[in-house]
Order: structure tokens, then sequence, then C-alpha cells
């Protein structure tokens, strides 16, 4: 009866519908947008610095120096990757040094890598703006950020000259052939960052076989904080520290947080305006057939039935606006997923400021639909009960005099 009474009037069913469809829409593409914002963010940092997780000597984050790094051992690599929660595993050296060429001089981040594994993991190799990529570990060449060009003013075939502090106090200096410029994500990276192979690196901080952090990469599903409950359990922790990037990157967590909270207030104001448009449509309906109630009720009907009736048509109403709504959101985020926004001018400056990518990527998270969804549903069955109420108080009489 509740699936017949609400095709009697297709166009007061269309009206809610399109209310609980909307809501729906609106709540998934904001959550989605802003959720996409800080997975993108996060993942152009960890990605190509620290990793999710990160595995270092203990100690070595109070006092990061090339001292206090590890001997690479192959077995506990091996385990890292038969852990199904870890996807990729990155052996890295990371330094500071000074970096000059010509008359221009600058402080820099080295950072010891394996190419190909960086290749898997990030597509180091498609960041390449000009240039060549470096391709073996023994490769006596570099990859430099294009920040870091623009102020060095160095082009592609220059030499680059590095001095710092090797193993042991040794002094860590060369030459290295300018391979390619890279541009990555995190504007702070882009202005700082030299990528030298690994081999290399241990080479000229003579610290052959050594090195100060494994960057742990995982797959979408893990929680980084069981597995990094788990890793603890399996590693001796007299020797080995294991951190998450929200220990080494507070400063990025906390804004996060702090912008979260921002997003969540516009969200809460997002469904008040939904609640009052859903009970608005529901007045309407109410109101609209207070006579025929006032009838139903006069014949005998008794009141509580046709509140659940009421409650049921409602519920139907607002199942198949928030089905639309889903179905929309997904395409919606899939479209942008495919093409995301890219900003410029002054937007593009502002982000970059903050150490955004200014591009908008979408989340497709699964719980983003699932948790929209329910509360739109729940604030739609909340404010049926006002049709529910106005039933069991009304006096037919005056409802047919009407």
């Amino acid at each position: 009866m509740a699936w017949l009474n609400i095709w009697r009037n297709k166009r007061r069913t269309i009206i809610t519908t399109a209310s609980v469809f909307f809501a729906v829409l609106l709540a998934v593409a904001t959550r989605s947008m802003t959720n996409g914002i800080y997975e993108n963010m996060i993942y152009n940092v960890v990605s190509y610095s620290s990793g999710y997780l990160q595995i270092h000597q203990k100690g070595y984050w109070d006092e990061q120096s090339i001292d206090n790094t590890f001997a690479e051992d192959k077995q506990l690599s091996q385990s890292l990757l038969n852990n199904q929660a870890i996807e990729h595993i990155m052996p890295r050296l990371e330094t500071f040094a000074l970096a000059s060429y010509a008359d221009k001089t600058k402080g820099v981040l080295i950072l010891g890598i394996d190419p190909e594994k960086e290749k898997e993991v990030n597509n180091l190799h498609e960041k390449v703006v000009q240039g060549n990529y470096i391709e073996t570990l023994n490769d006596n060449a570099v990859v430099i950020g294009e920040g870091l060009a623009t102020q060095l003013k160095l082009k592609v075939n220059d030499t680059l000259v590095l001095l710092g502090q090797g193993y042991h106090a040794s002094s860590a200096a060369g030459k290295y052939w300018v391979k390619g410029i890279i541009k990555l994500g995190s504007p702070q990276l882009n202005n700082n960052i030299v990528y030298m192979p690994i081999q290399q690196a241990q080479f000229m901080h003579g610290a052959e076989n050594r090195l100060t952090a494994i960057s742990i990469m995982l797959n979408k599903s893990t929680s980084i904080d069981k597995l990094k409950s788990s890793l603890q359990k399996q590693l001796d922790t007299d020797k080995y520290e294991v951190m998450s990037w929200k220990e080494m990157m507070p400063e990025m967590d906390q804004f996060i947080t702090a912008d979260s909270t921002g997003h969540y207030i516009i969200i809460g104001v997002l469904y008040f305006i939904i609640s009052f448009g859903l009970f608005g449509t529901l007045l309407m309906m109410t109101f609209e057939r207070s006579r025929e109630f006032g009838i139903l009720i006069a014949i005998g009907m008794k009141k509580r039935y046709l509140a659940v009736i009421l409650l049921l048509e409602s519920l139907m109403i607002s199942l198949i606006g928030c089905l639309a709504g889903v179905v929309a959101g997904i395409l919606l985020v899939q479209w942008f997923t495919k093409y995301p926004v890219h900003f410029s001018g002054e937007l593009q400056e502002i982000y970059e400021n903050y150490g955004i990518e200014p591009i908008i990527y979408f989340s497709s998270d699964e719980k983003i639909f699932i948790a929209q969804t329910l509360i739109v549903l729940t604030l739609s069955i909340i404010l049926a009960f006002y049709p529910c109420f106005k039933v069991m108080n009304l006096k037919p009489i005056e409802a047919i005099n009407k």
C-alpha cells in the first residue's frame, strides 16, 4: 500500500526524491573531494620521501646523522616483502649537503634510491620534465627537482658539485652529471631534492651497504597503526625503530586535522540545509494529504497503522533518492578521478605556498559513499517521524472540513 501511495502523486514523490538525491550527491562529492586532496597530499610527500612507515636504526630520528645508519639486511627486506599488508619497500640513504653550480650554492636533501623500485612505487620516471631518468644503481648521475634547478640556474647535462659529511666524519664530495629534472607534487621537495642512485650515494659518503631507512608503502586497505604494532613485535626493538608518517611529519598531520575540522563544519551546515529541504517537502506532503488522512481515520483505520504506512512511504522515497545519489556520486567521482581539476593563477600559488599540489583529486574510498548515504538516510527517517506525529494527533472532523 505504501509503494502504491508514493506513486499516486508522482510530482510530490519526484520532488521529495530529488531532495534526497541532491543531498546524497552533494555530501558524497564534498567528502570525496576533501579526502582526495588529503590522500594526494600525503601520497605526494610520503612516496617520494619517508614512506607511510619507515624502519631506521634506533635513535636515528633524534639525531639524523649518517653515522646512525644500519647495514643493509636482505633477510629483513625479504621478511617485509612477505608481509601481505606491505606493497613495496624502498631502501634509502638520506643525507644533507651543499649543492653548488657556478656562483650559486644551496643546501639540499640527497636521497640515495633504487631507481627501479622508485619507478614501481611512485612512477618517478614519469615526473621527468627535462632530460632522462637514472637507470642503474651505479649510474654516475643525478636527477634534481625543477625548483632547485631554477634556483641554481642548472640545465640538463650540467655538472652539480655536492659537498657534505660522510660516514664516521669523513668528507663527502663529488661531481655529478645532471641527467634529468623532475617536477614533484610537493613544492617543498621540488625545491630541495637531489635523487642519486643508492650505490653512488653510499660510495660518496663512504657508507657502502648502509642505509638510513627502509621506507614502506602499504596497500590502501591497510591500517598503519596495526601494521606498525605488528612490525614492532617482529623486529629487534633494541636495534630498529618503526615510525609512521604522522610521527615523522607532525606539521602535515596537524594541518590536515585542522583543515578537516573546517570541512566538518561546512558539511554540518550542508546537512542542516539538507534537513530543512527534506523537512519542507515532508511538510508539504503532510498538509496536502491531511483531508485524506482524516477520511481514512474516520472510516475506521487505526492511527498507528496509518503512521507506519507514512513512515514506510518516507523510507521508500529516501531509499530511491539515496541509491540514485550514490550512483550519480560514483559516476561523478570516476569522472574527476580520470580528469582531475587543475588550478592555475592565484589559486595555484596559494596551494603551492601550503605545500599542496594544485590539483583536486577525488577519493574513491567506499566508506565515503556508505557513510554519507547512511547519514542522509538517517536524517530522512528522523524527519519522517513528523508526518507520523501529525497523524497520531490528527482530529478527523477538523481535517475533513479543511
